[in-house]
């Protein structure tokens, strides 16, 4: 309930405001020290929280890797497709936006590489962590296949579910490559032919 004056709404943003200050300071922590080498207190002082907060809203790192994995995933997929959408109807041609699509999932592995490559360790080896891992991928299928679904007269494919798994590996796969595990071919060269594998695959 809402109290006068609306006080309680001014406590719940302080509130906000620091769970989100502590989720980025853990994303700073874990990818400058990895899982293993992180702890409540190095994520405390970097946020320049007490331990003790952090403790008021996660109950462990655990919870506290697995909800900076969760805003991590949650600005790729919600910032991109919005992006995408007002592109469209800015009159882009499609071409482009699957290409603004691609290189900016890449953009977002490179600048929290050492994150994903904790990320990736820990869904080999966590079972929860696995399975946040598989609905994500499911979320962003979804999303790939109501992006492509609203376009559905410019493309050539016919099957938009396998289609959308398609693309969505690519990409995933190809952001791995370049930015995690780092590629001989180089980036450029890789994200190019990405680009023009997926305009040839989906576009008419």
């Amino acid at each position: 309930m809402v109290r006068k004056h609306g006080n309680f709404e001014i406590v719940q943003d302080r509130a906000d405001v620091t769970r989100n200050d502590i989720l980025e300071a853990a994303l700073e922590v874990f990818s400058e020290k990895g899982y293993a080498g992180a702890n409540t207190k190095n994520i405390a002082a970097a946020a320049g929280v007490a331990t003790g907060s952090v403790y008021r809203y996660f109950k462990n790192k655990k919870v506290i890797f697995i909800e900076v994995m969760n805003l991590l995933q949650g600005r790729i997929g919600s910032d991109l497709f919005a992006k995408a959408r007002t592109m469209l109807d800015d009159g882009e041609p499609f071409s482009a936006v699957v290409r603004m699509l691609a290189v900016s999932s890449v953009e977002y592995y490179r600048n929290n590489r050492m994150f994903f490559r904790e990320m990736i360790a820990l869904e080999a080896t966590d079972e929860k962590i696995s399975a946040i891992g598989r609905e994500r991928d499911r979320r962003t299928r979804e999303g790939l296949m109501d992006f492509l679904g609203s376009r559905r007269q410019q493309l050539k494919v016919a099957d938009l579910e396998a289609a959308a798994e398609l693309v969505h590996l690519v990409i995933e796969q190809v952001s791995h490559r370049v930015v995690v595990f780092d590629s001989e071919v180089g980036e450029d060269r890789l994200v190019a032919q990405m680009i023009v594998m997926l305009d040839r695959f989906l576009l008419k």
